[in-house]
Formats: structure tokens, C-alpha cells, sequence
């Protein structure tokens, strides 16, 4: 997985504080579906991490939208956002949180 994080690499808060909802609807990988909300690709979504904006994606979307993962990345290296790896795929991650958070209330039953 690449997590592009809404940190410059001085330390700012990058801004606005939508920019990855922005980005990702911008590129045409969200769309809204019929209940009316966002919906994203399976392989990329907005996320906050330490309070800050941040976009997960999946390095597999390199192969099916190629421009659209090009210009993400463009953009958090022309705004200098702190981009790192992790090992994983949003769908193991997603799985991970869900079992965390099933854990989570059953302990405070």
C-alpha cells in the first residue's frame, strides 16, 4: 500500500483539510451511487491519520488506472506530502480494522 499523508515534508498541515476526497473524486476514481453518497474504488480511499488528512491506495492501481495513479502521486510530490509503504492491501487492512473494532466493543460489553 502507498499512504500519501497530508504532512508536507517540513511538518505543515497541508490544506484544505479536504484535499483527498478532492484529489480522489478529481481523478475519477469515486463516484456517488444511488443512496446518494461517495463511493470509492476498492483500491483507494481517503483516511485520516494522526488527525490529518491522508489518501490509502493500493499499489495495484497502478495497472488499472494508470493516470489517475500517476497524477496522485504527482501531486503529493509537487506539494512535498509525506508518502510512505506499507506491506498489505486496503482490503487486509480494512479486514484488520473491522476484527479491531469487533474486539474492541466486546471488551466494553
Amino acid at each position: 500500500m502507498i499512504i500519501i499523508e497530508g504532512v508536507t515534508d517540513k511538518g505543515g498541515k497541508f490544506r484544505p483539510s479536504a484535499w483527498a476526497e478532492m484529489l480522489i473524486e478529481g481523478v475519477g476514481l469515486a463516484h456517488f451511487g444511488s443512496d446518494h453518497k461517495i463511493h470509492y474504488l476498492p483500491m483507494i480511499e481517503p483516511a485520516t491519520i494522526n488527525g490529518n488528512a491522508a489518501i490509502i491506495m493500493d499499489e495495484a492501481l497502478e495497472q488499472l488506472r494508470p493516470e489517475a495513479y500517476k497524477e496522485i502521486l504527482h501531486f503529493a510530490k509537487e506539494n512535498h506530502l509525506m508518502i510512505h509503504y506499507e506491506l498489505g492491501t486496503l482490503a487486509e487492512r480494512r479486514a484488520a480494522q473491522k476484527i479491531a473494532k469487533q474486539s474492541d466493543s466486546r471488551r466494553s460489553s
